[in-house]
């Protein structure tokens, strides 16, 4: 009687460990492959959603009660807080007017977008908790699993490498999904399987974060030829976002070091790195186009017409509308998501064109999430973010670098809030940082 009920339950252990390795798995891998969509969902989308599904009936079959780890009870009441608020917020903003897309499907219609877009977040808010308790219970996960994400990274970065002197060499016209992509004028950009070379460059510098914690955790190094994989992405990516949080990092690096000599060495191996990249990166001009365009918006629509979406969408045409947002709609906003259904309102746009091809986002970080959330919603979010660096900042210096990339992926260079990986390299980082004791700067 007692042997098979014991082997019941060691199978029942075995699933679960398998189950737990699988999803851990997949949300190590699907986050390096955002422009891979059915219908508008990536596939990190159905993992996430799926275990949102998996979460809540087990929520419901155990009496409503679960067990989760102490070190995040206060996440967890703290989120479902700032979820719930979200929600609110929704359905405030029905009394707005929406212009709607002209693909009219069913998930992009009014008021279903938002809370669409605010059960993603959902899935994705679950995911990162479920991630940071299992990694907690089970620390050879969490090995398993940087390295998991490391060499992903490694492999998407030589696709795009490859992809880009492919194009370069052929001077072919790449399907939707490739890894590297033309500028109308005639630039390259490697963009791996991300949409553009901006946000890519982000998740490589994100890959060297998770690559930094692998060696701490193990002591495997990051090696040469990776870290020269890494580096030529980013360089090809020529990505502005990435570049700003690989500084904010490295400045963070220099003003966290033990000691004077450290700091100076530290700032000035980032400095040659980073006059290298921006040098590369042609960081001065780009900076100084986007300045004249947004200063002569009118009058370069007019030369360039309204089909220049580098101009009439995205970050320039953000700078317009997304202060007029937060001055008409500064405690309530337009309700998560609704940036793309109300960014044509004439109360926004003034003389710019409507756009209604195209989903628009602002990708302006925290003022792009203030007008979609309200301003104390958005200081609560932030509270948030930086609450694992908060936990960590008295550890390893390179835990609190990667506690530190989320809130400056989201709040500094405008990654969007439902995209997993900035969730995965925390997850990462406040869980190592608990099987470590407080160390000393001297430590570091």
């Amino acid at each position: 009687m007692h042997k098979p009920a014991l082997s019941g339950i060691l199978l029942i252990s075995v699933r679960r460990y398998t189950g737990s390795v699988a999803i851990v798995g997949l949300l190590a891998v699907l986050p390096a492959f955002t422009n891979l969509r059915l219908g508008s969902l990536q596939p990190e989308d159905f993992v996430l959603l799926l275990l949102l599904g998996f979460c809540i009936a087990k929520f419901m079959y155990s009496g409503f009660s679960f067990r989760i780890s102490s070190e995040l009870i206060g996440l967890f009441r703290s989120y479902g807080l700032l979820l719930l608020s979200l929600l609110l917020l929704s359905v405030l903003a029905t009394r707005l007017t929406f212009y709607p897309l002209d693909e009219v499907s069913f998930l992009k219609r009014p008021v279903i977008f938002s809370l669409s877009k605010l059960l993603q977040l959902g899935a994705i808010i679950c995911g990162f908790l479920w991630l940071t308790n299992v990694f907690l219970t089970k620390k050879s996960l969490l090995a398993q699993a940087i390295s998991i994400y490391y060499w992903t990274g490694i492999v998407c970065s030589l696709y795009a490498i490859l992809s880009y002197f492919a194009l370069a060499v052929l001077h072919f016209t790449p399907p939707e999904i490739f890894g590297a992509y033309s500028n109308i004028d005639g630039s390259l950009r490697a963009c791996g399987f991300f949409n553009e070379g901006g946000p890519f460059g982000v998740y490589v510098v994100s890959v060297v974060v998770v690559g930094l914690l692998r060696r701490h955790l193990t002591g495997r190094p990051l090696g040469v030829a990776n870290t020269a994989v890494l580096s030529i992405a980013f360089l090809l990516s020529a990505s502005k976002a990435g570049f700003f949080a690989a500084a904010l990092l490295c400045l963070y690096s220099v003003i966290s070091a033990a000691s004077l000599r450290i700091r100076a060495s530290y700032l000035i191996l980032s400095s040659i790195i980073l006059w290298v990249a921006a040098a590369e990166l042609k960081l001065g001009d780009q900076l100084l186009g986007y300045l004249e365009s947004y200063q002569n918006i009118e009058e370069q629509i007019a030369v360039r017409g309204n089909n220049d979406y580098s101009l009439v969408v995205g970050r320039v045409s953000a700078l317009y509308i997304v202060p007029r947002m937060i001055s008409a709609h500064p405690l309530t906003g337009i309700g998560f998501g609704n940036y793309s259904l109300m960014r044509n309102d004439p109360l926004y746009l003034g003389s710019l064109p409507a756009i209604t091809e195209v989903e628009d986002l602002p990708g302006l970080g925290i003022p792009g999430i203030a007008a979609e959330m309200g301003i104390p919603v958005t200081l609560w979010l932030m509270l948030l973010l930086f609450k694992p660096y908060w936990v960590t900042r008295k550890k390893a210096l390179i835990f609190a670098m990667a506690a530190l990339f989320q809130p400056l992926a989201h709040v500094v260079v405008g990654v969007q809030l439902t995209l997993f990986y900035p969730w995965f390299v925390t997850a990462c980082a406040l869980t190592a940082s608990c099987y470590e004791p407080e160390c000393s700067h001297s430590k570091r």
